[in-house]
């Protein structure tokens, strides 16, 4: 449970830096790592909350996501970034794993007013399951719809989507896009997380993306090798992986 601070710091000045070079709305959503995906099986709440003992679960899991956002925030801030938690178990309600409904009136309002919202994947109430896992991937995707992004950014540890795990094999090719002609074959390729991830990997964010996001341009990306975050946000090209689905 530990964040990578100089990671995180970088990633914030990226931001402030192509800010200051153009002017654009930007919602970010991070990731839970360690401090949500260990402690959902640790507790055994991937599919559900129902006993004592996952009830304590949800809460203590909700909790430590908590403790990583405020590092986020304070990261962002001390970049002049007017970013503010938008807190994701107040505002969405699943059904079997799936965001049912999603009250975005408050991400549109501090976007108006000039603010930089910030979520996160969280333990949120399930109608099927009492509570579950609403994904950061999920998040992304379903924002990136309802608001029309103009694009959406997807940081991850390695430079994009290849064709076998680039850490076990050498040779491991990228590819540079994805959409409906490759996509079968890709998803075939791709494996979840070597990480423990309730939420699917690689292989989770392709879903979403395909299921949730047509006609708008995604990229991941190696958001580890400096510049990358900066150089995407005003439109120039990195080594990384293109999505687009019609």
């Amino acid at each position: 449970f530990k964040v990578k601070a100089a990671r995180l710091k970088a990633i914030a000045k990226a931001i402030a830096k192509a800010r200051k070079g153009q002017k654009f709305d930007l919602i970010v959503v991070h990731g839970a790592g360690p401090f949500g995906h260990k402690m959902v099986v640790d507790y055994g709440i991937a599919d559900g909350v129902r006993t004592e003992k996952q009830i304590e679960g949800f809460v203590a899991t909700h909790d430590s996501m908590e403790t990583l956002d405020k590092e986020v925030v304070e990261a962002l801030l001390k970049e002049k970034i007017p970013a503010i938690t938008v807190q994701p178990s107040v505002c969405i309600i699943q059904s079997n794993k799936k965001i049912l409904n999603f009250d975005i009136t408050f991400v549109k309002d501090l976007l108006a007013l000039g603010c930089v919202p910030v979520l996160y994947g969280d333990m949120v109430i399930d109608k099927m399951l009492g509570a579950s896992v609403v994904s950061g991937d999920a998040i992304v995707s379903y924002l990136a719809r309802e608001l029309n992004a103009g694009k959406v950014l997807l940081g991850s540890d390695v430079d994009g989507v290849f064709d076998s795990n680039p850490r076990e094999n050498k040779k491991a090719k990228l590819i540079e896009e994805i959409n409906e002609g490759n996509v079968a074959i890709v998803m075939m390729k791709v494996a979840g997380s070597n990480a423990i991830d309730v939420t699917k990997g690689m292989k989770g964010k392709l879903q979403e993306l395909r299921e949730n996001v047509q006609a708008k341009e995604c990229f991941i990306f190696n958001l580890e090798k400096e510049k990358n975050l900066e150089e995407l946000l005003a439109g120039k090209k990195v080594k990384c992986t293109r999505v687009y689905f019609q």
